[in-house]
């Protein structure tokens, strides 16, 4: 990840990361578009900010269709562990992206109406923009 990369690639170079496939929550495809490479998978609300604005959070959720709490709390784990506690620096075009861990850093929600093996976890990232827009 680096220069050469608008913010919003590097977010999404870095959400793709994890080794499953990430998806802006406004561009998810159907589960029947060929496109839909099914569960897991993530989706992110992108945000964008530039230097001198204050942290600005961007929710992640990730989707498991499993019986186990197992493999989502550990792709949580994964996140958490790649961020670290003082966060990771994110190159991009016109400066580097700080990505943080967000408070409270991850919760477990249910899905209304939906298949009760479909697990949800939401995360929160805060990202500082050490860039010009």
């Amino acid at each position: 990840m680096g220069a050469g990369m608008t913010p919003e690639a590097a977010i999404y170079t870095f959400l793709s990361s994890f080794s499953i496939p990430a998806y802006a929550s406004t561009s998810v495809p159907d589960q029947d578009d060929p496109l839909w490479q099914g569960f897991p998978y993530l989706t992110y609300d992108l945000v964008l900010g530039e230097a001198m604005d204050v942290e600005i959070n961007m929710p992640v959720n990730l989707y498991y269709r499993t019986e186990s709490e197992a493999e989502p709390n550990a792709k949580v784990r994964e996140i958490h562990d790649a961020i670290g506690r003082g966060g990771v620096l994110v190159l991009c075009d016109n400066g580097a992206l700080w990505i943080k861990r967000g408070s409270p850093w991850a919760q477990a929600l249910d899905i209304e109406g939906e298949d009760e093996m479909v697990k949800r976890r939401y995360v929160n990232i805060n990202i500082e923009f050490l860039t010009s827009y």
